[in-house]
């Protein structure tokens, strides 16, 4: 009996912690960006400008990705000339099927000097849809190279359905997705290391002992509140903002990755 009301005494005091919390934490609410209309009619050159706002937008990939004097990613390779060296990059393919393998199936070649984790970029949470590769595609050709891509351009990677791989918008602790899934899922280990590894992002490890749970808490509601040396402000809440995570995430989810990122 004793050891019962120990553990409901414990209940307790969590459940008024995180509520005290939300009391004076800043709540932060952002909503997905709105999918850009896409005509199978336009022209290359009509391509270019919507895949480079779809860089700069829905598909966050300045948030690690550099290109030139652009974006403050560090994780993955700059892409600032990646128009003029993507069809030398892996022999037997062109730039444009270089470029769209490097989004449907990033992993499959990684350049040296850098790390797998880059998300398939046609899958939640970033799902891009075929049309919207093709005119990133575009887009990226024309740096430092001549876009030669059109809407009618066929890739042997289309057709992946994000439906198959959607993520529940909201799944309770010890439910479809534990801490650990909802780490990948939110993209967090797209700019966050485990184990000190340079990133776009502070490697979170040792972070239990570096940050109380409220502090941890205000950092992904708040990540500008508090900037860790050496770092850019802005960049996390671009990466929440374009994946739509604040729209997305649960009560219970948010819970369960403090807990989780108190044990690192």
């Amino acid at each position: 009996m004793k050891h019962a009301l120990q553990i409901f005494g414990f209940t307790i005091l969590v459940s008024a912690f995180y509520w005290y919390v939300s009391l004076w934490v800043p709540q932060k609410r952002t909503e997905p960006p709105e999918d850009i209309a896409i005509s199978s009619d336009l022209s290359t050159a009509e391509m270019v400008p919507i895949g480079e706002e779809l860089v700069a937008g829905k598909g966050i990939c300045l948030t690690c990705h550099t290109m030139g004097e652009s974006g403050s990613g560090l994780r993955f390779p700059d892409l600032g000339n990646i128009g003029a060296i993507a069809g030398s990059r892996v022999e037997g393919q062109n730039d444009i099927e270089y470029l769209a393998e490097s989004m449907y199936d990033p992993n499959a070649y990684v350049v040296e000097g850098f790390v797998a984790g880059m998300p398939n970029v046609a899958r939640p949470p970033v799902a891009l849809s075929d049309e919207e590769i093709l005119t990133v595609i575009a887009y990226l050709q024309s740096l430092g190279g001549t876009p030669t891509v059109t809407m009618d351009t066929e890739l042997e990677w289309q057709g992946q359905a994000p439906a198959a791989e959607a993520v529940p918008a909201a799944a309770a602790v010890g439910g479809d997705r534990d801490a650990e899934t909802l780490f990948t899922a939110y993209l967090c280990n797209t700019c966050h290391s485990l184990d000190g590894a340079p990133g776009a992002g502070p490697t979170l490890q040792g972070l239990g002992e570096r940050m109380s749970k409220a502090e941890i808490y205000e950092s992904i509601v708040d990540p500008d509140a508090t900037i860790t040396e050496g770092f850019t402000a802005g960049v996390m809440s671009v990466m929440l903002t374009a994946n739509g995570f604040h729209a997305q995430v649960s009560t219970q989810e948010l819970q369960a990755l403090v807990e989780y990122l108190t044990t690192l």
